[in-house]
């Protein structure tokens, strides 16, 4: 495993998703609720509303500042619309768990949930250039790819990133699987300056350091 290319990836996600140090800075109440919507989503695979979680603060100016701190995702309204790792928005990256299913926001996203509420988890997907379903069975750091018979790797477009726009519209949308050697290839290659790979086992360290935290 390649622990520099790993710490650089960290430190460059995280100039574009500051959510560790987002939410430290946050008083205790307002990191227990982002807790709690996490939660939330996890078990009912969507976002919460303020009737389903117990907060005696103003709801709706809370959720505004924790969308300024760009933890969560919000609609003009102030509804939520995701909280990195989850998503209400289908983008092709379901896991499933003993809870049933919920949306990630991206490929690193759903390859984090498993360590970050320590239950089993099947991700499905599909391969961004071949368009072929993807099945990885994980339990924490254990991964193992089920569908299909080939290497799959965890892609990002780096040039997607943007200071104007949320990561969850610009980033996020470019942090993919790709099935198989040759369409890996094919795809790093069309823009090499770009583009990064990662093994399966290699994503999930880089985005579990990012993710844990906000829940320990």
């Amino acid at each position: 495993m390649n622990q520099l290319k790993i710490t650089t990836a960290i430190a460059r996600l995280e100039q574009n998703l500051p959510l560790r140090l987002n939410q430290i800075q946050l008083a205790e109440e307002l990191r227990q609720l982002h807790k709690d919507i996490l939660r939330h989503y996890l078990e009912f695979g969507r976002a919460p509303s303020m009737e389903d979680i117990d907060y005696a603060g103003d709801w709706l100016a809370a959720v505004r500042r924790l969308a300024i701190e760009k933890i969560i995702v919000i609609d003009e309204v102030g509804v939520i619309t995701g909280a990195y790792p989850f998503n209400d928005e289908a983008r092709g990256f379901r896991v499933v768990s003993d809870y049933g299913e919920t949306n990630a926001m991206c490929a690193f996203d759903a390859l984090a949930i498993s360590s970050m509420f320590d239950l089993p988890t099947r991700i499905k997907s599909c391969c961004r250039v071949a368009g072929n379903q993807i099945v990885i069975e994980q339990d924490d750091k254990q991964l193992r790819v089920t569908q299909p018979n080939t290497v799959v790797f965890a892609a990002i477009g780096w040039g997607a990133q943007s200071s104007s726009k949320s990561c969850s519209a610009t980033l996020c949308t470019e942090m993919t699987f790709i099935a198989g050697d040759a369409a890996a290839r094919a795809w790093f290659d069309a823009n090499p300056e770009n583009r990064q790979l990662f093994r399966l086992d290699e994503a999930h360290q880089l985005i579990t350091s990012v993710f844990l935290p906000l829940v320990q």
